[in-house]
Order: structure tokens, then sequence, then C-alpha cells
């Protein structure tokens, strides 16, 4: 005889069948609900460690300065008279730059009548030196002399000429590390020279370092401040024990004022490979055999 199935039994393996695919289906669900807490764990962890965003943050504090290659300093009050004066220079170009990234960017800037010369105010200029050195390190506002030029303080308009048809040399930094110890910030950066961004691309000019400097950071509240400038260990790639002055590479000039306009958000796009002449502490305009010099220490 056939085998009959109760109409009990039938309720009973329904019933089965039903727990069997609920018990799958929530087995799926945890197995994706898993992977994505692994892949959230993951991500986590990784932008813990990603430090890029605050990397790209101190090549936008030290650009303008770093286009000047400054010498080293063992502090604040330890800069020679020459690398104070870079200090100056760089506060000028960067205020010029923040001007240039504000609303109506060079638009409400006095101008010089005859020679057509940006007038910043002396007031942007402190500000662009406590932005990086903190508030307690000051600049006389003066007239002086510049790498390659010359600026003039007008005490009536309370600001300097600027004149940005000017022409100069960059370095362009790239943040390789950054180092906490002992209550510093040790920013390790490497010197990217290019060249004119209005002449001829050379293929042979450098796209990596050809130096690396640290600048040390103190904490003061909130912010770190820089205090002081080293020689870095790090060395270019191709250098060696016995190695000499890097290659050399075409001598970058261009304006300054349109590379600075350039930044696009802080930083530069056309700076993304720009260089720099060495500074007056280098004793030179930038040419390979200073860098190469000023790189060994």
């Amino acid at each position: 005889m056939p085998n009959t199935i109760t109409k009990e039994e039938h309720e009973r393996n329904r019933r089965r069948r039903s727990r069997q695919l609920l018990g799958a289906v929530l087995c799926l669900l945890i197995i994706i609900g898993t992977l994505n807490v692994i892949g959230f764990a993951i991500g986590g962890v990784a932008a813990l460690f990603d430090d890029s965003d605050r990397r790209l943050e101190y090549e936008q504090r030290l650009q303008t300065l770093v286009m000047f290659d400054p010498l080293p300093f063992a502090s604040l009050d330890q800069m020679d008279d020459s690398t104070a004066r870079l200090v100056h220079e760089s506060a000028i170009w960067s205020a010029l730059y923040t001007a240039q990234q504000s609303e109506n960017g060079l638009d409400n800037y006095e101008r010089d009548p005859d020679t057509e010369a940006l007038i910043i105010p002396a007031l942007e200029v402190d500000a662009a030196v406590a932005s990086l050195f903190g508030p307690d390190y000051k600049i006389t506002h003066e007239s002086f002399d510049g790498v390659d030029m010359s600026y003039q303080y007008l005490e009536d308009k309370q600001g300097y000429l600027v004149p940005v048809t000017s022409q100069m040399g960059l370095y362009t930094p790239r943040v390789e590390q950054l180092d906490r110890q002992n209550g510093q910030l040790r920013v390790t950066v490497g010197y990217i020279p290019t060249p004119a961004l209005s002449g001829d691309y050379s293929m042979t000019s450098p796209s990596e370092p050809t130096k690396y400097m640290d600048y040390i950071f103190e904490r003061e509240g909130r912010e770190y401040y820089l205090v002081a400038l080293e020689t870095s260990e790090m060395r270019p790639a191709a250098s060696t024990s016995d190695s000499t002055a890097p290659a050399a590479t075409p001598e970058p000039v261009f304006d300054p004022a349109s590379a600075i306009a350039g930044n696009a958000g802080s930083v530069p796009e056309e700076l993304t490979g720009d260089s720099a002449p060495a500074s007056e502490g280098g004793e030179g305009a930038g040419t390979p055999e200073d860098t190469g010099e000023n790189a060994e220490g």
C-alpha cells in the first residue's frame, strides 16, 4: 500500500523546511555582516595610519619657505641675518598666496600707480609669520634686499611693494614622513627642483627630491610651530657615500606670482613641481652644485 502522509506530518515537514530556509538566510546575513565589520575595521585601521592629509598640510605650510632653501638653524633666535631675510621674504609671498586665494583675489589690494606692483599689508605678512613660527616670533618691517629682488616697505601705506612680474627659481616640498618624538614633530621634507613653468620641460630634470631637510615643530596650545631646521639623515635614492653633486639640471626661472596663484585649495597645482634657488645662506642661485653641497650638510 502506498505510504500516506497525514495532515500533521505534512505540516511538520513544511515547518521544518521553513526553519531550514530561515536558518540559511540568517547564516547569509551573518556572513555579510561579519565581512562588513571586518571591512570597516580594516578601513579604520588604515585611516589611523594614513597621514597623507597631514603631510599635505605641512607641504602647504612650508611651501614658500622651502622655495628659498634656508640654511639650518638650531632655534629661531640663532638664525643668521641671511636666513632671517629669507623668512621675511617667504612670509611676504605666503601673504600674497593667501590673498590670491581669498574670494576676490587681488582685486581689493592697492597697487602702486607707477609700477602696478601690489601693496601687501604688513599685518598680513605678520599673520603669515605667526601661522608658521607662532605668535611670539616677530619681524621688523622695513625695506630689504631679497634673493632676486628688493622689497620696498611703504611707511605711509604700512605695506610692501611686491613686483609680481619678477622671476625666481623654486623648490617644491614633498613631505616624506612625520615623526613625533620627545614632544616634537619632525617633518622630513624632500626638495624637488623643477624646470621653468614658462619654458620647455626637460625630461632630464629631477622628479624626485635631490635633498632632504628636517623641519622641527613644537606644540603650543593646539598647534605646532616651527622652531628649528636640520639637515636630514635621509638621502636621495641615487646618492651613495662617495657621491658628489646630483646631475645638472636647467636653472628654473619663472614668475612666482603665477606659480603661487596656481594653488588649488591650499597647494599650488603649478607648484607641484617647482624649483627654488639656493638661499643667500646657500651662496648661490640654486645651481646643482650648491644643492648637492647643502644636501650633504
